[in-house]
């Protein structure tokens, strides 16, 4: 394999402890390991047997192809990062660094140590990793701002250099500004407390009047639904799994992380329930094994389920037939939704649309929205309410009728406003 590991195996298993290490957390983890088993599929399909960058090279171009990493989506920008990590790892025993928006966070000079300084007291108090990388790309990009102007140290700073930064901020980009204007304001305030500024600079700080937008959930009408659901070749073992994972998600409003963790000791056929802890809330859930989703799971392991040991109960097909991660599990929704021939639109397509579409179901027939909260699993009801504003029958029965509006209204002083 390399000068460190003889076989891929100790190589991923030495780069997965690696990443626990760096603080990474299992489902992070996961989805690198999903990928590193892509790349030993690649390589066992071309007889290769050395984990390097040349191999992962023709990894991604094979799976790319000559595209630009820009052009590429979210997901597939993670993956290459992930690719890219364990060759990496092969030849140095370290993980690319992160980067933010292309670039390289490098705090420098007294300001950068303060600002390093500032980041380890947030993580005293316990925020998480990714919001403290958030910090720091922020405040690495005012730091950058600061040394163009000559600012080398807190005590240089003045109302005048932050009006001009703030005015320059993310112009286009109202979101990110949002965020990068509240960090600021907290650092300012951080030095003012520190006696580093000589008067407290966070108060010159605008506060904008941004709103984010809430989106409406997407969700398919019952017949769509039917179509989705009769698009799928249930004559394929494949078939017979992807059917069972679509049964799950549009039926029991599963989320994809929770489908792919679904284990055998998970139902309990005696008493036609499904019982675990979601992946994501860690609340425990009971939901009804109805008959066509115990069928379809039936379906799925009596006779399309690779022969395993495994306690999971969805595997991937290739061997050695690893449980399936919640990525393919929205992919596969993804492809059967995409493939129905029913009109997508705008509407997105993955495994949480069928999640939406089944509370939109719900409250159609009038369950209310305590229990269908308990359903989905919310560990509060607020959570649940956003689906409240896709309910378009049971809103236009909130709607009230325009009063009428006397004549002298329009009248008054001679009519003169409505001339």
């Amino acid at each position: 394999m390399n000068r460190y590991y003889s076989t891929f195996e100790e190589l991923t298993e030495a780069a997965t402890q690696h990443l626990a290490g760096l603080g990474k957390g299992k489902q992070t983890i996961s989805i690198y390991n999903w990928i590193w088993q892509r790349i030993r599929a690649f390589m066992d399909s071309r007889g290769l047997k050395r984990v390097d960058s040349e191999t992962v090279a023709s990894y991604l171009i094979v799976t790319y192809g000559n595209r630009n990493v820009s052009t590429l989506s979210k997901h597939q920008k993670h993956c290459y990062r992930c690719a890219v990590s364990l060759a990496q790892f092969s030849e140095t025993g370290k993980m690319i660094e992160r980067t933010f928006m292309g670039e390289k966070v490098v705090l420098t000079g007294e300001i950068g140590r303060v600002i390093e300084q500032y980041v380890a007291y947030k993580r005293s108090l316990r925020l998480n990793e990714k919001t403290l990388r958030g910090h720091s790309w922020y405040l690495y990009r005012f730091q950058t701002y600061l040394h163009q102007a000559g600012i080398s140290s807190p005590e240089s700073l003045s109302t005048l250099v932050i009006i001009h930064y703030v005015s320059v901020l993310l112009p286009d980009a109202a979101g990110a500004k949002h965020l990068a204007l509240s960090i600021i304001r907290n650092f300012l305030g951080y030095l003012y407390g520190l006696g580093r500024t000589g008067k407290d600079l966070s108060l010159v700080v605008p506060r904008d009047n941004y709103k984010k937008q809430a989106k409406l959930p997407s969700v398919y009408t019952k017949e769509e639904v039917l179509a989705i659901l009769d698009s799928i070749d249930r004559s394929t073992s494949a078939g017979k799994r992807d059917y069972a994972i679509v049964m799950l998600a549009v039926r029991l409003g599963l989320r994809a992380s929770d489908i792919s963790g679904l284990e055998f000791g998970h139902l309990q056929w005696s008493q036609n329930t499904i019982f675990f802890q979601q992946g994501k809330t860690g609340e425990t859930v009971r939901l009804p094994l109805t008959t066509d989703v115990g069928e379809a799971l039936i379906d799925y392991i009596k006779y399309a389920r690779p022969i395993s040991k495994d306690s999971y109960i969805f595997l991937e097909k290739r061997f050695p037939h690893q449980p399936i991660h919640s990525k393919m599990v929205s992919s596969i929704a993804s492809r059967i939704i995409l493939g129905s021939g029913i009109k997508v639109g705008d509407r997105k397509h993955g495994s949480h649309s069928l999640r939406h579409t089944m509370a939109s179901m719900l409250l159609e027939s009038q369950v209310s929205l305590p229990v269908i909260s308990d359903i989905l699993g919310h560990s509060n009801i607020q959570t649940s309410m956003c689906y409240l504003r896709i309910d378009i029958e049971t809103l236009r029965q909130c709607a009230l009728e325009a009063p009428d509006i006397p004549e002298t209204f329009y009248t008054q002083k001679g009519g003169a406003f409505y001339a």
